[in-house]
Protein backbone atom coordinates (compact mmCIF):
# COMPACT_ATOMS: atom_id res chain seq x y z
CA UNK A 1 0.00 0.00 0.00
CA UNK A 2 1.47 3.30 -1.01
CA UNK A 3 1.64 6.08 1.64
CA UNK A 4 0.18 9.55 0.78
CA UNK A 5 1.32 12.92 2.20
CA UNK A 6 -1.56 15.27 2.93
CA UNK A 7 -0.81 19.04 2.44
CA UNK A 8 -3.14 21.46 4.25
CA UNK A 9 -5.04 23.76 1.93
CA UNK A 10 -4.18 27.50 1.97
CA UNK A 11 -6.89 30.12 2.24
CA UNK A 12 -7.96 31.57 -1.09
CA UNK A 13 -6.97 35.21 -0.73
CA UNK A 14 -6.07 36.12 -4.29
CA UNK A 15 -2.94 37.91 -2.91
CA UNK A 16 -0.33 35.41 -4.10
CA UNK A 17 1.38 35.77 -0.73
CA UNK A 18 4.16 33.35 0.21
CA UNK A 19 3.32 30.72 2.80
CA UNK A 20 5.54 32.44 5.35
CA UNK A 21 3.42 35.60 5.02
CA UNK A 22 0.09 33.99 5.79
CA UNK A 23 0.48 34.52 9.50
CA UNK A 24 0.77 38.29 8.99
CA UNK A 25 -2.18 38.49 6.63
CA UNK A 26 -4.60 39.93 9.18
CA UNK A 27 -2.26 42.90 9.86
CA UNK A 28 -1.91 43.98 6.21
CA UNK A 29 -5.23 45.90 5.89
CA UNK A 30 -4.47 47.89 9.03
CA UNK A 31 -1.03 48.81 7.70
CA UNK A 32 -2.50 49.87 4.37
CA UNK A 33 -5.12 52.07 6.05
CA UNK A 34 -2.43 53.60 8.23
CA UNK A 35 -0.19 54.34 5.25
CA UNK A 36 -3.08 55.89 3.37
CA UNK A 37 -3.81 58.17 6.32
CA UNK A 38 -0.14 59.15 6.62
CA UNK A 39 0.12 59.89 2.91
CA UNK A 40 -3.01 62.05 2.97
CA UNK A 41 -1.84 63.87 6.10
CA UNK A 42 1.64 64.61 4.78
CA UNK A 43 0.22 65.58 1.40
CA UNK A 44 -2.07 68.06 3.14
CA UNK A 45 0.96 69.48 4.97
CA UNK A 46 2.84 69.79 1.68
CA UNK A 47 -0.11 71.61 0.13
CA UNK A 48 -0.43 74.00 3.08
CA UNK A 49 3.28 74.84 3.06
CA UNK A 50 3.11 75.15 -0.73
CA UNK A 51 0.23 77.61 -0.39
CA UNK A 52 2.20 79.64 2.15
CA UNK A 53 5.17 79.58 -0.21
CA UNK A 54 2.95 80.87 -3.01
CA UNK A 55 1.64 83.62 -0.73
CA UNK A 56 5.10 84.86 0.23
CA UNK A 57 6.20 85.01 -3.40
CA UNK A 58 2.93 86.74 -4.30
CA UNK A 59 3.48 89.31 -1.53
CA UNK A 60 6.92 90.16 -2.91
CA UNK A 61 5.56 90.65 -6.43
CA UNK A 62 2.53 92.60 -5.20
CA UNK A 63 4.59 94.90 -2.98
CA UNK A 64 7.17 95.67 -5.64
CA UNK A 65 4.98 95.60 -8.72
CA UNK A 66 1.69 97.08 -7.51
CA UNK A 67 2.14 98.80 -4.14
CA UNK A 68 5.56 100.40 -3.74
CA UNK A 69 6.94 101.13 -7.20
CA UNK A 70 3.81 102.81 -8.63
CA UNK A 71 3.63 104.97 -5.50
CA UNK A 72 7.31 105.89 -5.80
CA UNK A 73 6.84 106.81 -9.46
CA UNK A 74 3.74 108.80 -8.50
CA UNK A 75 5.71 110.66 -5.81
CA UNK A 76 8.42 111.62 -8.28
CA UNK A 77 5.73 112.64 -10.75
CA UNK A 78 4.27 115.00 -8.14
CA UNK A 79 7.75 116.30 -7.39
CA UNK A 80 8.32 116.97 -11.09
CA UNK A 81 4.94 118.67 -11.51
CA UNK A 82 5.61 120.98 -8.56
CA UNK A 83 9.14 121.80 -9.70
CA UNK A 84 7.79 122.51 -13.19
CA UNK A 85 5.06 124.76 -11.77
CA UNK A 86 7.68 126.67 -9.79
CA UNK A 87 9.89 127.05 -12.86
CA UNK A 88 7.01 128.40 -14.93
CA UNK A 89 5.89 131.00 -12.39
CA UNK A 90 9.47 132.19 -11.90
CA UNK A 91 9.80 132.53 -15.67
CA UNK A 92 6.55 134.51 -15.73
CA UNK A 93 8.09 137.01 -13.31
CA UNK A 94 11.39 136.98 -15.16
CA UNK A 95 9.86 137.98 -18.50
CA UNK A 96 7.36 140.29 -16.76
CA UNK A 97 4.40 138.29 -18.02
CA UNK A 98 1.17 139.91 -16.82
CA UNK A 99 -2.33 138.48 -16.68
CA UNK A 100 -3.36 134.84 -16.50
CA UNK A 101 -3.34 134.26 -20.25
CA UNK A 102 0.45 134.25 -20.67
CA UNK A 103 2.05 130.90 -21.65
CA UNK A 104 4.19 130.64 -18.52
CA UNK A 105 1.28 131.40 -16.19
CA UNK A 106 -0.94 128.96 -18.06
CA UNK A 107 1.76 126.29 -17.76
CA UNK A 108 2.08 127.10 -14.05
CA UNK A 109 -1.66 126.71 -13.48
CA UNK A 110 -1.74 123.44 -15.44
CA UNK A 111 1.17 121.96 -13.48
CA UNK A 112 -0.36 123.02 -10.15
CA UNK A 113 -3.72 121.48 -11.07
CA UNK A 114 -2.01 118.27 -12.16
CA UNK A 115 -0.07 118.11 -8.90
CA UNK A 116 -3.30 118.42 -6.90
CA UNK A 117 -4.90 115.67 -8.97
CA UNK A 118 -1.86 113.47 -8.39
CA UNK A 119 -1.92 114.19 -4.66
CA UNK A 120 -5.61 113.27 -4.45
CA UNK A 121 -4.94 110.09 -6.40
CA UNK A 122 -2.04 109.24 -4.09
CA UNK A 123 -4.24 109.83 -1.04
CA UNK A 124 -6.78 107.36 -2.43
CA UNK A 125 -4.14 104.67 -2.88
CA UNK A 126 -2.46 104.74 0.51
CA UNK A 127 -0.98 101.34 1.36
CA UNK A 128 1.32 102.04 4.29
CA UNK A 129 -0.78 104.26 6.55
CA UNK A 130 0.82 107.33 8.13
CA UNK A 131 4.08 106.68 6.31
CA UNK A 132 2.29 107.96 3.20
CA UNK A 133 -0.56 109.97 4.71
CA UNK A 134 1.61 112.47 6.60
CA UNK A 135 3.79 113.52 3.62
CA UNK A 136 0.71 113.95 1.45
CA UNK A 137 -1.02 116.14 4.05
CA UNK A 138 2.17 118.17 4.53
CA UNK A 139 2.49 118.82 0.79
CA UNK A 140 -1.14 119.89 0.46
CA UNK A 141 -0.94 122.23 3.45
CA UNK A 142 2.32 123.81 2.33
CA UNK A 143 1.12 124.08 -1.26
CA UNK A 144 -1.82 126.22 -0.16
CA UNK A 145 0.65 128.56 1.57
CA UNK A 146 2.89 128.59 -1.50
CA UNK A 147 0.01 129.64 -3.71
CA UNK A 148 -0.98 132.33 -1.23
CA UNK A 149 2.52 133.82 -1.39
CA UNK A 150 2.53 133.61 -5.20
CA UNK A 151 -0.81 135.45 -5.20
CA UNK A 152 0.67 138.18 -3.01
CA UNK A 153 3.66 138.43 -5.35
CA UNK A 154 1.34 138.76 -8.34
CA UNK A 155 -0.57 141.53 -6.61
CA UNK A 156 2.63 143.33 -5.64
CA UNK A 157 3.92 143.01 -9.18
CA UNK A 158 0.85 144.78 -10.50
CA UNK A 159 1.68 147.86 -8.40
CA UNK A 160 5.44 147.99 -8.86
CA UNK A 161 7.79 148.57 -11.73
CA UNK A 162 10.22 145.75 -12.28
CA UNK A 163 13.23 148.07 -12.17
CA UNK A 164 16.86 147.11 -11.93
CA UNK A 165 17.62 148.45 -8.48
CA UNK A 166 20.28 146.91 -6.30
CA UNK A 167 17.55 145.84 -3.89
CA UNK A 168 14.80 143.41 -4.80
CA UNK A 169 11.27 144.70 -5.30
CA UNK A 170 8.38 143.48 -3.14
CA UNK A 171 7.18 140.91 -5.69
CA UNK A 172 10.68 139.46 -6.05
CA UNK A 173 11.05 139.26 -2.27
CA UNK A 174 7.77 137.36 -2.05
CA UNK A 175 8.85 135.10 -4.88
CA UNK A 176 12.02 134.39 -2.91
CA UNK A 177 9.86 133.31 0.03
CA UNK A 178 7.85 131.02 -2.25
CA UNK A 179 11.11 129.63 -3.66
CA UNK A 180 12.37 128.83 -0.16
CA UNK A 181 9.06 127.21 0.77
CA UNK A 182 9.14 125.05 -2.34
CA UNK A 183 12.79 124.02 -1.95
CA UNK A 184 12.96 123.59 1.81
CA UNK A 185 9.54 122.18 2.67
CA UNK A 186 7.24 121.16 -0.19
CA UNK A 187 9.65 119.18 -2.35
CA UNK A 188 11.31 117.49 0.69
CA UNK A 189 7.83 116.37 1.83
CA UNK A 190 7.29 114.74 -1.56
CA UNK A 191 10.69 113.08 -1.17
CA UNK A 192 9.38 111.74 2.15
CA UNK A 193 6.50 110.09 0.27
CA UNK A 194 9.03 108.53 -2.09
CA UNK A 195 11.17 107.28 0.79
CA UNK A 196 8.19 105.84 2.68
CA UNK A 197 7.36 103.59 -0.25
CA UNK A 198 10.98 102.84 -1.08
CA UNK A 199 11.46 101.54 2.47
CA UNK A 200 8.76 98.94 1.89
CA UNK A 201 10.07 98.12 -1.56
CA UNK A 202 13.55 97.55 -0.17
CA UNK A 203 12.14 95.35 2.61
CA UNK A 204 10.18 93.29 0.07
CA UNK A 205 13.23 92.92 -2.15
CA UNK A 206 15.58 91.82 0.64
CA UNK A 207 13.60 90.44 3.56
CA UNK A 208 10.63 89.33 1.44
CA UNK A 209 12.78 87.32 -0.91
CA UNK A 210 14.59 85.70 2.02
CA UNK A 211 11.29 84.75 3.66
CA UNK A 212 10.01 83.33 0.40
CA UNK A 213 13.19 81.27 0.01
CA UNK A 214 12.84 79.89 3.55
CA UNK A 215 9.27 78.77 2.86
CA UNK A 216 10.43 77.23 -0.42
CA UNK A 217 13.12 75.23 1.39
CA UNK A 218 10.52 74.01 3.88
CA UNK A 219 8.23 73.07 1.01
CA UNK A 220 10.95 71.11 -0.77
CA UNK A 221 11.93 69.35 2.47
CA UNK A 222 8.38 68.21 3.26
CA UNK A 223 7.84 67.24 -0.37
CA UNK A 224 10.98 65.09 -0.20
CA UNK A 225 9.62 63.36 2.89
CA UNK A 226 6.34 62.67 1.10
CA UNK A 227 8.21 61.36 -1.93
CA UNK A 228 10.16 58.95 0.31
CA UNK A 229 6.92 57.76 1.94
CA UNK A 230 5.36 57.11 -1.47
CA UNK A 231 8.41 55.20 -2.68
CA UNK A 232 8.64 53.19 0.53
CA UNK A 233 4.97 52.30 0.20
CA UNK A 234 5.63 51.00 -3.28
CA UNK A 235 8.37 48.73 -1.92
CA UNK A 236 6.11 47.59 0.92
CA UNK A 237 3.39 46.66 -1.54
CA UNK A 238 5.94 44.72 -3.56
CA UNK A 239 7.06 42.84 -0.44
CA UNK A 240 3.51 41.96 0.58
CA UNK A 241 1.86 41.40 -2.79
CA UNK A 242 4.76 40.57 -5.10
CA UNK A 243 3.54 43.23 -7.53
CA UNK A 244 6.41 45.08 -9.16
CA UNK A 245 4.43 48.25 -9.66
CA UNK A 246 1.25 49.82 -8.35
CA UNK A 247 0.08 51.79 -11.41
CA UNK A 248 -2.16 54.26 -9.57
CA UNK A 249 0.45 55.10 -6.94
CA UNK A 250 3.21 55.25 -9.56
CA UNK A 251 1.14 57.70 -11.61
CA UNK A 252 0.36 59.82 -8.53
CA UNK A 253 4.05 59.89 -7.59
CA UNK A 254 5.05 60.89 -11.13
CA UNK A 255 2.48 63.71 -11.16
CA UNK A 256 3.71 64.86 -7.76
CA UNK A 257 7.40 64.85 -8.67
CA UNK A 258 6.89 66.62 -12.00
CA UNK A 259 4.65 69.22 -10.36
CA UNK A 260 7.24 69.87 -7.64
CA UNK A 261 9.98 70.34 -10.22
CA UNK A 262 7.84 72.73 -12.28
CA UNK A 263 6.76 74.56 -9.09
CA UNK A 264 10.39 75.10 -8.12
CA UNK A 265 11.24 76.34 -11.62
CA UNK A 266 8.44 78.90 -11.48
CA UNK A 267 9.58 80.17 -8.08
CA UNK A 268 13.03 80.76 -9.50
CA UNK A 269 11.49 82.47 -12.51
CA UNK A 270 9.48 84.76 -10.22
CA UNK A 271 12.64 85.81 -8.39
CA UNK A 272 14.52 86.26 -11.65
CA UNK A 273 11.81 88.57 -12.98
CA UNK A 274 11.67 90.49 -9.71
CA UNK A 275 15.43 90.93 -9.69
CA UNK A 276 15.33 92.17 -13.28
CA UNK A 277 12.39 94.47 -12.54
CA UNK A 278 14.06 95.96 -9.47
CA UNK A 279 17.76 96.08 -10.30
CA UNK A 280 17.76 96.38 -14.10
CA UNK A 281 14.64 98.45 -14.69
CA UNK A 282 13.36 100.17 -11.56
CA UNK A 283 16.72 101.35 -10.28
CA UNK A 284 17.01 103.24 -13.58
CA UNK A 285 13.39 104.42 -13.43
CA UNK A 286 13.96 105.76 -9.93
CA UNK A 287 17.21 107.50 -10.81
CA UNK A 288 15.74 109.08 -13.93
CA UNK A 289 12.53 110.14 -12.16
CA UNK A 290 14.54 111.87 -9.46
CA UNK A 291 16.80 113.41 -12.10
CA UNK A 292 13.77 114.84 -13.88
CA UNK A 293 12.42 116.52 -10.75
CA UNK A 294 15.82 117.85 -9.70
CA UNK A 295 16.46 119.18 -13.21
CA UNK A 296 13.27 121.24 -13.09
CA UNK A 297 14.32 122.57 -9.70
CA UNK A 298 17.70 123.54 -11.16
CA UNK A 299 15.93 125.24 -14.05
CA UNK A 300 13.95 127.28 -11.54
CA UNK A 301 17.14 128.26 -9.67
CA UNK A 302 18.58 129.53 -12.94
CA UNK A 303 15.61 131.87 -13.42
CA UNK A 304 15.48 132.94 -9.77
CA UNK A 305 19.18 133.84 -10.04
CA UNK A 306 18.36 136.32 -12.81
CA UNK A 307 15.49 137.84 -10.84
CA UNK A 308 17.50 138.65 -7.73
CA UNK A 309 19.69 141.69 -7.29
CA UNK A 310 21.26 140.97 -3.92
CA UNK A 311 24.71 139.46 -4.52
CA UNK A 312 24.56 137.11 -1.57
CA UNK A 313 21.14 135.83 -2.68
CA UNK A 314 22.39 135.38 -6.24
CA UNK A 315 25.43 133.46 -4.98
CA UNK A 316 23.11 131.21 -2.97
CA UNK A 317 21.07 130.46 -6.09
CA UNK A 318 24.25 129.61 -7.99
CA UNK A 319 25.23 127.23 -5.20
CA UNK A 320 21.80 125.61 -5.29
CA UNK A 321 22.03 125.16 -9.05
CA UNK A 322 25.49 123.62 -8.82
CA UNK A 323 24.32 121.24 -6.10
CA UNK A 324 21.42 120.13 -8.29
CA UNK A 325 23.70 119.78 -11.31
CA UNK A 326 26.09 117.58 -9.32
CA UNK A 327 23.20 115.40 -8.20
CA UNK A 328 22.48 114.70 -11.86
CA UNK A 329 26.08 114.28 -12.95
CA UNK A 330 29.21 114.91 -10.92
CA UNK A 331 31.74 113.69 -13.48
CA UNK A 332 34.34 115.99 -14.99
CA UNK A 333 33.60 115.26 -18.66
CA UNK A 334 32.07 117.93 -20.87
CA UNK A 335 31.07 115.72 -23.83
CA UNK A 336 29.88 112.11 -24.11
CA UNK A 337 32.85 111.44 -26.39
CA UNK A 338 34.91 111.50 -23.19
CA UNK A 339 32.91 108.71 -21.54
CA UNK A 340 34.94 105.66 -20.45
CA UNK A 341 34.54 102.45 -22.44
CA UNK A 342 33.34 100.72 -19.27
CA UNK A 343 30.23 102.69 -18.31
CA UNK A 344 30.05 100.95 -14.94
CA UNK A 345 32.86 103.30 -13.86
CA UNK A 346 30.23 106.07 -13.83
CA UNK A 347 28.50 104.51 -10.82
CA UNK A 348 28.04 107.05 -7.99
CA UNK A 349 28.75 109.96 -10.32
CA UNK A 350 25.25 111.34 -10.07
CA UNK A 351 21.86 110.01 -11.11
CA UNK A 352 22.69 110.07 -14.81
CA UNK A 353 25.97 108.33 -14.07
CA UNK A 354 24.09 105.63 -12.17
CA UNK A 355 21.78 105.15 -15.15
CA UNK A 356 24.70 104.80 -17.57
CA UNK A 357 26.30 102.28 -15.22
CA UNK A 358 23.10 100.21 -15.29
CA UNK A 359 22.56 99.83 -19.04
CA UNK A 360 20.63 96.61 -19.67
CA UNK A 361 18.04 96.90 -22.42
CA UNK A 362 18.16 97.39 -26.21
CA UNK A 363 18.34 101.05 -27.19
CA UNK A 364 18.94 102.19 -23.62
CA UNK A 365 22.61 103.07 -23.96
CA UNK A 366 22.16 105.39 -26.95
CA UNK A 367 19.22 107.16 -25.31
CA UNK A 368 21.01 107.48 -21.95
CA UNK A 369 24.05 108.99 -23.64
CA UNK A 370 21.79 111.43 -25.46
CA UNK A 371 20.25 112.35 -22.11
CA UNK A 372 23.64 113.07 -20.58
CA UNK A 373 24.72 115.09 -23.61
CA UNK A 374 21.57 117.19 -23.33
CA UNK A 375 22.29 117.88 -19.67
CA UNK A 376 25.93 118.77 -20.35
CA UNK A 377 24.78 121.21 -23.06
CA UNK A 378 22.29 122.77 -20.66
CA UNK A 379 24.88 123.20 -17.89
CA UNK A 380 27.36 124.71 -20.33
CA UNK A 381 24.76 127.29 -21.48
CA UNK A 382 23.91 128.03 -17.85
CA UNK A 383 27.51 129.04 -17.23
CA UNK A 384 27.22 131.43 -20.21
CA UNK A 385 24.07 132.94 -18.68
CA UNK A 386 25.89 133.63 -15.41
CA UNK A 387 28.84 135.13 -17.24
CA UNK A 388 26.52 137.54 -19.07
CA UNK A 389 24.76 138.45 -15.84
CA UNK A 390 28.06 139.04 -14.05
CA UNK A 391 29.15 141.29 -16.92
CA UNK A 392 26.05 143.44 -16.49
CA UNK A 393 24.35 142.11 -19.63
CA UNK A 394 21.10 141.21 -17.85
CA UNK A 395 18.78 141.37 -20.87
CA UNK A 396 21.09 139.15 -22.93
CA UNK A 397 21.25 136.69 -20.03
CA UNK A 398 17.44 136.58 -19.83
CA UNK A 399 17.12 135.97 -23.56
CA UNK A 400 19.65 133.14 -23.37
CA UNK A 401 17.86 131.71 -20.32
CA UNK A 402 14.36 131.52 -21.77
CA UNK A 403 15.31 131.11 -25.43
CA UNK A 404 14.16 128.07 -27.36
CA UNK A 405 16.43 128.55 -30.35
CA UNK A 406 19.38 126.18 -30.88
CA UNK A 407 22.12 126.65 -28.31
CA UNK A 408 19.81 128.55 -25.95
CA UNK A 409 18.96 127.32 -22.47
CA UNK A 410 15.34 126.18 -22.88
CA UNK A 411 16.24 124.52 -26.20
CA UNK A 412 18.95 122.48 -24.48
CA UNK A 413 16.66 121.75 -21.53
CA UNK A 414 13.85 120.48 -23.78
CA UNK A 415 16.29 118.26 -25.67
CA UNK A 416 17.51 116.89 -22.38
CA UNK A 417 13.96 116.23 -21.16
CA UNK A 418 12.96 114.47 -24.37
CA UNK A 419 15.95 112.15 -24.16
CA UNK A 420 15.37 111.56 -20.45
CA UNK A 421 11.73 110.68 -21.05
CA UNK A 422 12.82 108.29 -23.81
CA UNK A 423 15.28 106.54 -21.48
CA UNK A 424 12.66 106.48 -18.75
CA UNK A 425 10.09 104.92 -21.08
CA UNK A 426 12.45 102.11 -22.07
CA UNK A 427 13.05 101.13 -18.45
CA UNK A 428 9.43 101.59 -17.37
CA UNK A 429 8.24 99.32 -20.18
CA UNK A 430 10.80 96.67 -19.18
CA UNK A 431 9.72 96.94 -15.54
CA UNK A 432 6.05 96.52 -16.46
CA UNK A 433 6.86 93.51 -18.66
CA UNK A 434 8.95 91.84 -15.94
CA UNK A 435 6.19 92.30 -13.36
CA UNK A 436 3.59 90.95 -15.80
CA UNK A 437 5.73 87.86 -16.36
CA UNK A 438 6.19 87.45 -12.60
CA UNK A 439 2.41 87.44 -12.12
CA UNK A 440 2.07 84.79 -14.82
CA UNK A 441 4.57 82.59 -12.99
CA UNK A 442 2.59 83.17 -9.78
CA UNK A 443 -0.55 81.95 -11.53
CA UNK A 444 1.30 78.74 -12.39
CA UNK A 445 2.38 78.31 -8.77
CA UNK A 446 -1.23 78.49 -7.68
CA UNK A 447 -2.40 76.01 -10.33
CA UNK A 448 0.43 73.57 -9.57
CA UNK A 449 -0.75 73.23 -5.98
CA UNK A 450 -3.72 71.25 -7.34
CA UNK A 451 -1.75 68.32 -8.84
CA UNK A 452 0.74 68.52 -5.98
CA UNK A 453 -2.13 67.73 -3.61
CA UNK A 454 -4.35 65.53 -5.78
CA UNK A 455 -1.59 63.41 -7.34
CA UNK A 456 -0.45 61.64 -4.15
CA UNK A 457 -3.95 61.56 -2.60
CA UNK A 458 -5.78 60.09 -5.59
CA UNK A 459 -2.87 57.81 -6.46
CA UNK A 460 -2.60 56.40 -2.94
CA UNK A 461 -6.34 56.05 -2.43
CA UNK A 462 -6.87 54.32 -5.79
CA UNK A 463 -3.79 52.15 -5.43
CA UNK A 464 -4.25 51.09 -1.81
CA UNK A 465 -8.01 50.64 -2.06
CA UNK A 466 -7.44 48.17 -4.88
CA UNK A 467 -5.15 46.13 -2.66
CA UNK A 468 -7.65 46.34 0.22
CA UNK A 469 -10.39 45.11 -2.07
CA UNK A 470 -8.45 41.88 -2.56
CA UNK A 471 -8.95 41.15 1.11
CA UNK A 472 -12.68 41.68 0.84
CA UNK A 473 -13.00 39.34 -2.16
Amino acid sequence: MTSTTIIPAQPATGLNLPISSAGNLADVPRQLWLRQAVIIGVTLLVALIGFKTYQTYANVVQTIGKDSVPSIVAAEKIRTQLALAHTEIVNAFLIKETGDAGPSRQAYKKAIDQSYDSLVEASQNITYGDDERQPILAVMTQLFEYQRIIGMANEAGMHEAAGTDVTDSRDVQLLGQADALMREHILPSVVGLDQANFKHLDAAFTEGRQTASHWLYAFIAVSLILGIILLETQFKLYANFRRLLNPAMAFGLAVFVISIIVFFWHTQSVMSEIRSAKEDAFDSVHALSKAKAIAYSANAQESVYLLLRDKAAKLNQTTLFNDAANQLFSGSIRDIGQLPSDLKLLKNQGLLGDELANITFPGEEAMAKKTLQGWLDYVRIDSQIRELEAAGKHDAAVVLCIGKQPMQSDWAFENFMQALDGTLSINQAQFDDAIARAFKHLAWLWMLLIPIFLGPVIGSVAGLQKRLAEFRD
